[in-house]
């Protein structure tokens, strides 16, 4: 046989297989196009056929929107079940460096998110119905899911009810760093400190004001006192008004001096 030709044949055997090893491991299945209502799956998603196909632990890319057309959703959530066998949450049997869930499974989705991606280890294939890997929701339409072979990644960062809900709306990050959560500390102790020294500037301030208050009104009344005094005296001098005593005596000595030329005469 040619040499050449047994190269191209390899070459070409290699090719062949090498596309269908990719055609395999990456694939996309269409799931909702519309919401299947409140805490509902339609049954759609992949079925454990595909997911043995990959031949490994499945790394999984949701498209997915959320909705809140009335304002009035409180939080928005996506759990991977095993559909056929009483809708049992998946979640433990995956990893992912981004998503965050509840305690109970419900992978939590931030308000605005097109994507989740997460990977499914493949010791949690065999046990899933023939349905697979569906997808239940709430307040979310998951409308594709791309998979391929993936390799695991960090354990899925778990919280609670209230945080949950809190990080749909973007008002909670579990993932901010210990360094983070200290220096917000740091602010927020600074911002009291700074509250408290401008009260205390303000108390010696109104201290101040107050005894300014008091020595005016002290200033005031001395003056006011000096001046009734000042404007009796003026008023006993200009009208020649003296005091009753006075008088008195002016009397007596007259009195007395009649009473002493009466007697000479």
């Amino acid at each position: 046989m040619n040499f050449k030709k047994v190269i191209s044949a390899l070459c070409a055997g290699a090719m062949a297989l090498t596309m269908c090893a990719v055609s395999v491991s990456a694939a996309t299945v269409e799931i909702d196009s519309e919401n299947p209502g409140a805490w509902a799956s339609s049954g759609k998603g992949i079925t454990k056929a595909e997911l043995e196909a990959v031949g490994g632990d499945v790394r999984i890319v949701l498209t997915v929107e959320t909705l809140n057309p009335y304002g009035l959703a409180d939080q928005f959530l996506v759990n991977p079940i095993d559909y056929d066998n009483g809708w049992i949450s998946q979640t433990d049997y995956c990893t992912s460096d981004t998503i965050v869930a509840k305690t109970d499974g419900w992978i939590c989705v931030q308000e605005g998110a097109t994507t989740l991606e997460f990977v499914l280890s493949a010791d949690a294939i065999p046990a899933l119905g023939d349905d697979g890997l569906c997808f239940s929701q709430q307040n979310v339409l998951v409308k594709s899911a791309e998979y391929e072979l993936g390799d695991a990644q960090g354990e899925i960062v778990r919280v609670s009810d209230k945080e949950g809900k809190a990080y749909c709306f973007g008002e909670y990050d579990p993932f901010a760093s210990e360094d983070e959560a200290a220096e917000e500390e740091v602010v927020e102790e600074t911002a009291e400190e700074e509250v408290v020294e401008e009260t205390a500037e303000e108390v010696v301030v109104e201290e101040a004001a107050e005894e300014v208050v008091v020595e005016e009104v002290a200033a005031e009344e001395a003056v006011e006192e000096t001046t009734v005094a000042a404007v009796a005296t003026t008023t006993a001098a200009q009208t020649g008004n003296v005091s009753v005593v006075a008088i008195a005596g002016v009397m007596a000595l007259a009195a007395g001096a009649a009473f002493a030329t009466r007697k000479t005469k």
